[in-house]
């Protein structure tokens, strides 16, 4: 036998509550509040409740702060529950703003049991149909996989897909890398395009779909943002992936003719930490997205840029771990060797064991010349078996 739907009185009046609770009790299961604080209080703690049948003129708080309350709550259920008020008949204008607040129904204090069950049925009964209504929503969304509009992944999708490219990674000891693209689409004459900014977003979308590879994820994170996972062998590679990204869809065709596309690209990589899940990978990537939009910047901003340099000139301060001797190269060779010039006491530092190794090995070869020299000049003792 299924449970009885709870129902709440809140009534400061102990024979009013007494009264709808003799008429209602046979069909639901009942609880009382003698003021609106203590409903309040009921209607937080014990989601039981379905339906609430107040006063509005009560103590500590009355009817109307009630309703104004749940229907300002930040939990879908208060905002979606049922109230019934308890009116008299000269109570017009009180009806009206507590409807104005949003009251679900009226009944007077002297109704007849039957009405009153048949009431609350009802009201239960659509409360109902929208929950179903609202639980096939939710599984709906979170069973679709692919955007219609932008034939990219859906966000939550995207992270769990990302999320099972790391713990691959990790298993074979790879990097993945998550590439930030904020779009801006710049129109000669913008009222013109008054409108269609969504459509030609989507076009963007579209382009960028048509682009990666069958191996790489994509996800459309915000109206003007896209993220790109993909399987990475190091810091120049998700360069070169990221500009080609670039290039692609700052293509003037991307977003329809007359339309200009302006990239602003953050990239990070599961190497800087491999404790990383999908999302805090992805959200700091967005962060170095937003960093180079908010300084105008052209340049793909890496974990460099987190040390606090400004990323119009290219200028970084050499905090501990902000550059390492994989990423100085690759910034050398792609023209912006003055991003390297602030840590170059740090590189100099983390590259002296190389040194010495080099130093050494250079010795060790010089000696073996001059053992090799000195063993043919004349006096010079030969090795035994190169005696005659």
């Amino acid at each position: 036998m299924s449970a009885k739907a709870r129902i709440l009185i809140a009534d400061d009046s102990r024979i009013v509550r007494a009264t709808i609770a003799q008429h209602i009790r046979d069909r639901f299961d009942v609880r009382e509040a003698a003021d609106g604080e203590a409903a309040w209080q009921a209607m937080l703690l014990d989601s039981s409740i379905r339906v609430v049948i107040t006063d509005l003129t009560m103590p500590k708080v009355d009817g109307f702060e009630l309703i104004s309350r749940a229907r300002a709550s930040k939990i879908q259920r208060l905002r979606e529950m049922p109230l019934i008020v308890l009116s008299a008949a000269d109570e017009q204008a009180e009806c009206e703003r507590a409807a104005t607040l949003g009251a679900t129904d009226f009944v007077n204090k002297g109704v007849n049991a039957a009405e009153l069950v048949k009431r609350l049925e009802v009201l239960l009964k659509l409360a109902s149909t929208r929950e179903a209504l609202a639980d096939s929503r939710a599984a709906l969304e979170s069973s679709r996989t692919v955007d219609p509009d932008t034939d990219l992944l859906v966000l939550p999708f995207f992270d769990r897909q990302v999320d099972k490219l790391i713990s691959f990674s990790r298993r074979n000891l790879t990097d993945v890398a998550v590439v930030c693209i904020r779009v801006e689409l710049s129109m000669p004459d913008a009222e013109a395009w008054e409108g269609e900014t969504e459509q030609r977003l989507r076009l963007v979308a579209r382009s960028l779909a048509a682009a990666i590879r069958m191996e790489d994820l994509a996800s459309r994170s915000d109206r003007h943002e896209f993220c790109i996972a993909t399987q990475s062998d190091g810091v120049a590679s998700v360069l070169r992936f990221a500009a080609r990204l670039r290039k692609i869809l700052e293509n003037v065709d991307a977003a329809g003719g007359g339309v200009e596309v302006w990239t602003c690209i953050g990239v990070a990589s599961l190497s800087e930490d491999m404790r990383l899940n999908a999302e805090q990978l992805r959200q700091i990537s967005q962060k170095r997205a937003q960093q180079a939009q908010s300084g105008r910047s052209r340049r793909i901003v890496l974990g460099a840029a987190d040390a606090g340099g400004a990323a119009g000139n290219g200028q970084s301060r050499a905090d501990e771990g902000s550059m390492d001797v994989n990423l100085a190269l690759t910034l050398i060779r792609s023209g912006r060797a003055a991003e390297v010039v602030p840590h170059l006491p740090r590189l100099v530092h983390q590259l002296r064991p190389l040194m010495a190794l080099v130093r050494q090995q250079k010795e060790l070869e010089l000696s073996k010349k001059e053992t090799v020299v000195h063993g043919n000049l004349p006096g010079v003792s030969r090795p035994l078996d190169q005696r005659p």
